[in-house]
């Protein structure tokens, strides 16, 4: 495998050019639905590749094709392309939630279909192309684009593995979770910090040492052992005085979170075997938060 396209040259598909380029890989054609070449990508085009509109696409003959398109964009490109890849050709998508069944409309052509996720966080080209090595990549399809996928996956460095179609969507509602929602409490963890009188930024660089510490201490132990914090210790006592502080403040959401994940770390934390009263009494204050927040 050697020429390869890369369909949606945004975030992720301009990180992944970047880093094919880099890996040996020959781009055969970028192509973009609207607008034009992001400003990070015209160093990666070869003397040979093209920069096209999707709607210009006359024939691909590529090894493979990397359909990086957002996910709501995906089939239509598939039928875009319909008819206009070699047979030869392995086409891919890159979307967590979908398995390889939105690009049938290449299947049917003879096209090897699958897809290909990598278990990063893109915020644009240049630095996303830096996070491949040593990440995970969620592949499935026909057994000729689990093969492409493998060998994509490998030469960047990154670590193969497979669900099942079907589980796509709950694979990657935990790789939202991990990834975006863990952005949104961090973001309501500043507007706690900004409420009680701190700057943004500050407040910003002081909370990222805990975070950094608590991840560090979930990669080398089970939940149980990592989890700290009042809830880990069924502290009542310390967990109204939050709840009243929240009250105090006027906040709304901030509780709701509060409450709906103190509940999951008290699960966690009974594994451990916390006192049964405590706990007891902790989720009995949390079930009664929550009806009052409602």
């Amino acid at each position: 495998m050697k020429k390869i396209s890369v369909i949606g040259i945004g975030r992720l598909g301009g990180a992944l050019a970047i880093a094919l380029d880099k890996a040996g890989f020959e781009l055969d054609q970028l192509v973009f639905r609207k607008g034009g070449l992001p400003p990070e990508l015209p160093g990666v085009t070869t003397a040979k590749g093209r920069v096209v509109r999707i709607d210009e696409i006359d024939r691909i003959d590529s090894d493979l094709v990397i359909i990086a398109t957002p996910d709501g964009s995906i089939a239509s490109a598939a039928e875009s392309l319909a008819g206009k890849l070699s047979r030869r050709t392995v086409a891919l998508h890159t979307s967590g939630a979908l398995s390889s069944e939105v690009l049938e409309p290449l299947r049917v052509c003879g096209n090897p279909t699958g897809s290909i996720h990598p278990l990063v966080s893109v915020s644009d080209p240049k630095s996303g192309a830096t996070l491949f090595d040593g990440a995970y990549f969620c592949i499935e399809g026909s057994p000729e684009a689990l093969a492409a996928s493998a060998l994509i996956t490998d030469k960047l460095g990154g670590i193969a593995f497979t669900v099942a179609a079907k589980q796509k969507p709950l694979y990657h509602a935990a790789a939202s979770m991990a990834s975006g929602h863990l952005v949104a409490l961090l973001e309501t963890c500043i507007e706690c910090l900004v409420e009680c009188g701190l700057e943004r930024d500050f407040a910003k660089e002081m909370i990222l040492p805990l975070v950094r510490s608590t991840v560090e201490n979930f990669s080398s132990k089970d939940a149980e052992k990592a989890l700290t914090g009042p809830f880990a210790r069924a502290d009542v006592e310390t967990v109204s005085a939050h709840l009243d502080a929240f009250e105090s403040a006027e906040l709304t959401e901030a509780p709701k979170i509060y409450l709906e994940l103190g509940g999951k770390a008290l699960e966690i934390a009974e594994k451990s075997g916390i006192e049964g009263e405590r706990a007891a009494a902790l989720r009995d204050l949390i079930n009664i938060a929550k009806a009052k927040s409602r």
